[in-house]
Order: C-alpha cells, then structure tokens, then sequence
C-alpha cells in the first residue's frame, strides 16, 4: 500500500512501500499523522496588525513527547525487515546520490520584503521562521546532511541598538522552540557557529543548552551562523595555528590545508565545505560568510527575497546542482 504524509510543506511527503497489512495497526497510522504536526504556522496577522513574533514559536498541535516522536520516526524512517521496507521518493528527477551533502544558505531579503508591503521588519521576521521551519525538514526530507544558514553576521552589529536587540530575542526563541521541537521530530543535530561571547549571556545559555541536548543525535546537522564572518573565522584560525607553533605544538612546516580546516568553526560538522550556496533575493555576492570554505561551491542565487522562498525553490535550487559538471580545478573526462 501507499502511505502519504503531508507535513507543513507545499507537497506531500510520499512513503512507497510494502507492508504487510498484519505488521502495521491502524494506531500506528494515528500515531505517525498525530506526532508529525510540527510547527505549523499561526496567529496570521490581517490589515497591517503588528504581530507578536513569540507567536511563531509555538506550535498548533499539543506538546509533542520524545517517546512518540520516537515511535513515528521508527515507523517511517528505518524500517526494513523480511516482510517491511519503505523507500522515499524525492521528487521530480532528484536522486539521492545527486543531492549535495552540505547545503548552505544566506537568507536575505526580509527587509525588502517588509518595505514592499509597507509593513514592520516584524511581519517579515516571522514569514522568514516558517520558511525557515520549512527548510529545515525539506533539506532533512530529501537526504542534505548539512545544513547551514547564515543568520547574522559580524557586520550586523553595527545596525541599530533597537534592531540588533529584537533581532537577539528573536533568535533566542527561535532556538528555544522550533529548533529544539524540530530536532526532537527529526533526530537533528543542532550547532551555533560565530563569536559567542559578544552574544547576550541568556543567548549563549540557550544555545549551550540546545547543542548539548542533541549532541548524540544522528540525523542532519543543524548549523547557524550567528554572530558569524568568514574573515573571522579564518583569523581565529590563525591565532590558534601560530599558538601551537609559539608552544611547540606544531612544526611551521606542518601547516597545510588538512591542519588549517582542523582550526575552522565548521570543524564541527562531518562536510565542512558547503557543495551548494544559494543566496535569496538575487545579490550576487557571499558578503563574508564562509570564505574559506566556498572555494569549490556551486551558487545559485534566486530572485526570491527570503520571506518567499518555498519548497519548490529548493527543489529548482538542487536540480540546478545536479546539472552542474564539478571538476575542482582538474578536468571533466
């Protein structure tokens, strides 16, 4: 039979498989349907309404239990035994072996967005946390094992007091809530990379508080770039180089490409170096977000400003990856 389970995206997640009708009780189907209602969006606001952003940090459904997320990820996720198996059919011409394993992603385009609605930069902060959800479990959905979004920057300090501090409030909800429910429902692994200590004290206490809570979790890794700029990264790195060489660590000789990348914040992730950028809202630059490690990225940069960006986005955005003929720096046979 054919099990369609339609998660808070624009299409269906589809599950073909062949299952003995003995083996799966009609409990378990509400099982899976009941503990897969994640973070649908709510409290829509009309006419121009000043939103609570905290809204969009709670979820429609009740409080999800770990043990019942459990029972519908091992329903649906890993089953295969003599009589059980269950394959995911991604959509379109996508193939797993064609989906880039790391996927990262700079989300611009929020303040536009609320500019040409004539709307507070509020409204397009909350678009931008559903989208975001949406995101998260598509690039979980369709086999990315790394996911990395660039949230704010170094640079971002430098905007206004006001912003900058509703923009931190933001950021810690929007870790307490649906990153932590998310990572729950789909086994993430979540990561904060960037300059912590300039992050309010209460941030950095959430975040410590997430990332050890899915240390030992198996599924995408999570990682968000706050507080964060590529020249930053790499002269980080150089300090902590010539600190070994200064303490008789490492030889001078040593230093190599394989050392150097052991020294970058995104050491710690299994495939530091993204294989897919897309930038929204059509400006084509990486504005000093991950430089070192976009040496060999394919970039894609939709038209899209951020608060619109949909399923079917990403889905152009990785079959425009699986067009491209990577030789890094060698060439195609």
């Amino acid at each position: 039979m054919q099990i369609c389970l339609r998660l808070p995206t624009t299409s269906p997640f589809t599950i073909n498989t062949t299952l003995n009708s003995s083996s799966i009780h009609r409990n378990n189907e509400k099982t899976i349907s009941s503990s897969l209602k994640l973070c649908s969006p709510q409290n829509k606001f009309n006419n121009g309404d000043r939103p609570n952003i905290f809204a969009c940090f709670s979820t429609a459904a009740s409080p999800i239990s770990k043990s019942r997320l459990a029972a519908a990820s091992n329903l649906i996720a890993n089953v295969e035994t003599d009589d059980q198996k269950i394959a995911i059919q991604l959509p379109g011409d996508l193939r797993p072996e064609l989906i880039p394993k790391h996927v990262a992603l700079i989300m611009d385009g929020h303040g536009r967005w609320a500019k040409n609605r004539g709307l507070p930069i509020e409204h397009a902060h909350y678009e931008g946390v559903q989208k975001l959800k949406q995101l998260i479990m598509n690039c979980s959905k369709f086999g990315v094992k790394v996911l990395t979004v660039y949230v704010f920057s170094t640079e971002n300090w430098n905007r206004p007091k006001d912003e900058v501090d509703f923009l931190m409030a933001h950021y810690k909800g929007l870790i307490q809530s649906i990153i932590k429910e998310q990572t729950m429902g789909q086994d993430l692994r979540f990561s904060v990379i960037g300059d912590k200590s300039r992050l309010p004290q209460s941030v950095q206490s959430t975040i410590s508080s997430v990332e050890n809570f899915t240390r030992n979790n198996t599924g995408m890794h999570f990682l968000m770039a706050l507080s964060y700029g590529g020249r930053y990264d790499i002269i980080e790195a150089t300090k902590k180089i010539a600190s070994k060489v200064e303490h008789g660590i490492l030889r001078a000789e040593d230093i190599n490409e394989s050392a150097f990348e052991q020294q970058l914040l995104t050491n710690v992730t299994e495939f530091p170096n993204p294989d897919l950028l897309i930038r929204t809202s059509g400006e084509l630059r990486v504005s000093n977000f991950l430089l070192w490690q976009l040496a060999y990225t394919e970039f894609y940069f939709p038209n899209k400003l951020f608060p619109d960006f949909e399923e079917a986005d990403l889905i152009e955005a990785l079959n425009t990856f699986r067009g491209r003929q990577r030789s890094f720096g060698g060439r195609n046979k």
